[in-house]
């Protein structure tokens, strides 16, 4: 009898912590940045909620063509809308930043600190609309690294638990926050610049030459100034507006319970990193082999207007092709009008020098300027939105021309397609030439595009099969690791909901001051003492020299 008690004592003690987890309230925070972080963000949600968590995905409103949009198939959606107008005027000069590969310090300075500030403010001013969430008492908090604001944004909701998702590879900036043992000076530069490329804008990858790693360093001193100074203007706007005690941004981030890396170990550069990185990249992909392309919306041009748009089956257009279908789209923010016309003609060209493959082109409903220039060009086909995941399955893919996206790379070399990448912002030039680095593809950047580039890289990724060997590697690795991303996320989220990890997984770099971090009180004693020792020896011996005459 007593026997069963134990056990059934046992049994409802794990129930208990069961419904516990079960139980928890769970916001998932993530502004409408692109289409690509919506998405990424509600299958986060959509997972939690599966894992039957209650998940709210809260979607405040920065860009307006994405204000009935959400993603999510299960969690529940909360928005709010009329945040701000500074994003959408951002991207309306979009195609003035296109000439050029990098955007220099002062462009990022404007960009990254009073843009992003600007967009804040207004957010601030605005924080009792969020009452709502506060009211809710949610248990746990995932947030995104894009917004500078968004730390402060969730501390203030009186969440206890949070999560920090990084939504490309460990950013610099994470890096810099979460503990000096990442950092070549107690609190400054990030230490690997010698060997792990910075996330922004860098077109390099972890052998670097003398001048590349100069660069490198740089590009990291840069990314890490900026950063400092969103934080700075950030504490300074939430101490005006919502209370002089509030702490500060690196404290918060230093606070969290774990880091969800959207990369994954097999692609991604090696690198040291804190325990709470737990690399989830490729959450939510549709991993099934056989895939039957969908419908979806196909636009047919006259030469010179979008004559029709019509909702057909997509696997008829990649099925085109005698030697295979090449797809081309780079990404949600970028769409294809507003690539400089040297760029369009450049894949124009690469389009008509390969006839034997059937080229389809992602662009939006009303891009009078790509039917113009494809007038007449019997090998191409356009596509509106389009189910990328499945795209990337189908057997007749051979090839993928992308910005490098963290998402696109990581669904193309998970389904072994090689790809030819022109990146556009932040980690897709890093992305790219990882993707170099690993054999699967090559990278063009936008400064260096002429006539001929695209047609000399799609041909010579279509022509060497050393691309594709390569693509089916990674491919192969990836589908074979041991634990899903999704095991991952939901294990881990139950524990820090359970046990939380902050205090356990804190990195204890944070405590030693500058000297004791970089060992400089050591490097004295063994540079200085030996010195101290030798002058007091030839003092003694010449006094005794001396004395001795």
């Amino acid at each position: 009898m007593r026997r069963a008690t134990g056990v059934f004592y046992c049994l409802a003690l794990l129930l208990h912590g069961f419904l516990i987890v079960d139980a928890a309230k769970i916001l998932v925070y993530c502004p409408s940045i692109s289409k690509s972080h919506v998405l990424l963000c509600a299958k986060y949600a959509d997972l939690l909620h599966n894992a039957a968590h209650d998940t709210v995905l809260f979607i405040p409103s920065y860009s307006t063509p994405l204000d009935n949009f959400d993603g999510a198939k299960h969690a529940k959606v909360w928005r709010l809308q009329n945040v701000t107008d500074a994003y959408d005027r951002k991207f309306d000069s979009l195609a003035s930043v296109m000439e050029d590969s990098h955007i220099g310090f002062i462009d990022r300075l404007r960009y990254d600190v009073d843009f992003w500030m600007e967009t804040c403010e207004d957010y601030v001013k605005q924080i009792h609309r969020m009452q709502h969430l506060v009211d809710y008492n949610f248990d746990l908090a995932i947030f995104n690294d894009i917004d500078p604001c968004n730390p402060a944004i969730v501390r203030s909701l009186n969440i206890s638990k949070t999560v920090l998702l990084s939504s490309e590879a460990i950013m610099d900036k994470i890096a810099w926050d979460l503990g000096k043992q990442l950092t070549v000076l107690a609190e400054s530069l990030p230490l690997l610049p010698s060997y792990v490329p910075s996330m922004e804008e860098n077109p390099n990858h972890d052998r670097m030459s003398f001048f590349e790693r100069m660069s490198n360093a740089y590009k990291y001193f840069q990314s890490i100034v900026v950063h400092y100074l969103q934080e700075r203007r950030v504490l300074h706007i939430f101490r005006e507006h919502i209370s002089p005690d509030f702490p500060a941004i690196r404290e918060i981030i230093r606070n969290v319970s774990l880091v969800l890396v959207n990369t994954d170990e097999i692609f991604d550069i090696s690198r040291g990193y804190s325990p709470k990185f737990v690399y989830v990249g490729l959450i939510g992909a549709d991993k099934n082999e056989n895939v039957v392309l969908p419908k979806a919306v196909v636009l047919y041009f006259e030469c010179n207007i979008v004559l029709t748009v019509s909702f057909q089956n997509l696997d008829e257009y990649f099925s085109k092709g005698k030697l295979g279908s090449v797809f081309v789209s780079f990404g949600t923010v970028t769409p294809f009008q507003v690539l400089p016309h040297r760029i369009q003609l450049s894949i124009f060209n690469a389009i008509q020098k390969h006839p034997d493959y059937h080229f389809v082109i992602k662009t939006s409903s009303d891009d009078n300027t790509t039917a113009q220039l494809f007038c007449d060009v019997p090998n191409v086909d356009f596509v509106n939105w389009v189910p990328q995941n499945a795209i990337l399955n189908h057997k007749n893919l051979k090839l993928f021309v992308s910005h490098g996206g963290m998402n696109s790379v990581l669904e193309t070399m998970y389904y072994g397609v090689p790809m030819v990448i022109m990146p556009v912002f932040t980690d897709q030039f890093r992305n790219g030439k990882n993707v170099e680095r690993r054999g699967a593809g090559r990278m063009v950047l936008r400064e260096t595009v002429g006539n001929e580039t695209f047609f000399d890289a799609i041909d010579d990724v279509l022509s060497d099969e050393r691309y594709q060997i390569s693509a089916k590697r990674i491919s192969h690795l990836m589908k074979n690791r041991p634990f899903t991303p999704e095991e991952r996320v939901s294990k881990w989220i139950n524990f820090v909901l359970e046990h939380d990890t902050a205090e356990h997984f804190h990195l204890e770099s944070n405590s030693l001051s500058f000297i004791e971090h970089n060992h400089l009180d050591i490097i004295f004693m063994f540079l200085v003492l030996p010195l101290i020792t030798i002058f007091v020896y030839i003092r003694v011996a010449k006094h005794s020299m001396v004395k001795t005459q």
